[in-house]
């Protein structure tokens, strides 16, 4: 059996970040190629089902700065409207390869976060802050969803502090570790005080607008600052269909403006070596080719990794 740690035999996850003048790190390159074949099904999924979705952030950015993944990146991410996306998932549970791929659906015992992935079975991709959670662990795309906002500020960034709160909450759940006092605390007490109608209630707020034609739409749970969170619908639009790695993925309609909200107008450049580092490679171990539950043990009614943490 294949043994990967950092995408390939013997090799820890410090390889993977290391880059080169010329570009790609060969085992990045393994991971993204795996990671493509979920979009490739995603997509295919989509357009067989009539589900509108886009790449979004750094899989916008990456299709249209370097016609492929960003470098040093190691997800894909999309993002539906509303509708779209509760309609992908209402006919993924009825119509996905289940052979093949598993659906991680948001708000659940299993994936407390407000997003949903796809998962590839018989592969491992394993995350530091959920290596011992009992969950589904192979390599992924993540389906986020977009929710109708206000061009009113005021309403907007109440809505994105709702958010927050609740994914401090989930991020605790998750297994999320920090070593910063007070984010300690925080997430501490939103575990203790966002419970029951309080959590429920926040998430309605953040979600009151979806049924309505509000002409503005945001993604509020994840991981950008306010200002980089909302925009017109009309961004959205009719996708437009890029090179992304040699196949055809759908962008906003009008993604130039889109990138400069989330990136500002110098979204073009390579970024600094101090920026790249901002966004860490997501995995500490990779195997494309063996199950994930390989690595782990039950014990007790618990999982534990046989993956040592970063």
């Amino acid at each position: 059996m294949d043994f990967y740690f950092g995408a390939i035999q013997g090799r820890k996850i410090d390889k993977i970040k290391k880059r080169g003048e010329t570009g790609m790190d060969h085992d990045m390159k393994q991971v993204q190629d795996k990671i493509l074949e979920v979009a490739v099904y995603l997509d295919e999924f989509c357009r067989k089902n009539d589900i509108t979705y886009y790449l979004m952030g750094g899989s916008a950015l990456g299709a249209i700065r370097h016609k492929g993944f960003i470098p040093w990146d190691d997800d894909f991410d999309v993002f539906m409207d509303y509708k779209n996306y509760w309609k992908f998932i209402k006919i993924a549970k009825e119509k996905l390869d289940k052979e093949r791929f598993y659906l991680q659906v948001e708000n659940t015992e299993e994936w407390p976060l407000f997003f949903t992935k796809l998962r590839m079975n018989h592969t491992t991709f394993i995350e530091d802050d959920t290596r011992e959670r009992n969950m589904h662990k192979g390599f992924y795309v993540d389906i986020m969803c977009l929710n109708n906002t206000t061009e009113n500020i005021v309403y907007r960034f109440f809505q994105y502090f709702a958010a927050r709160l609740l994914v401090a909450r989930t991020l605790g759940i998750k297994g999320y570790h920090t070593q910063d006092i007070l984010r300690q605390t925080a997430l501490l007490l939103s575990r203790v005080f966002i419970r029951g109608f309080v959590f429920k209630g926040l998430l309605k707020f953040v979600r009151r607008l979806n049924k309505k034609e509000t002409g503005w739409v945001a993604h509020f749970f994840g991981r950008a600052k306010f200002k980089n969170t909302s925009f017109p619908v009309s961004y959205l639009g009719t996708p437009r269909y890029v090179d992304f790695e040699g196949k055809l993925f759908p962008v906003p309609e009008k993604v130039e403006k889109y990138l400069i909200m989330r990136y500002g107008d110098k979204y073009m450049e390579i970024p600094d070596e101090k920026t790249k580092a901002l966004y860490p490679v997501h995995a500490v171990f990779v195997d494309p080719k063996t199950d994930y539950r390989k690595y782990e043990v039950l014990e007790n009614g618990k999982v534990r990794s046989l993956v040592k943490s970063e």
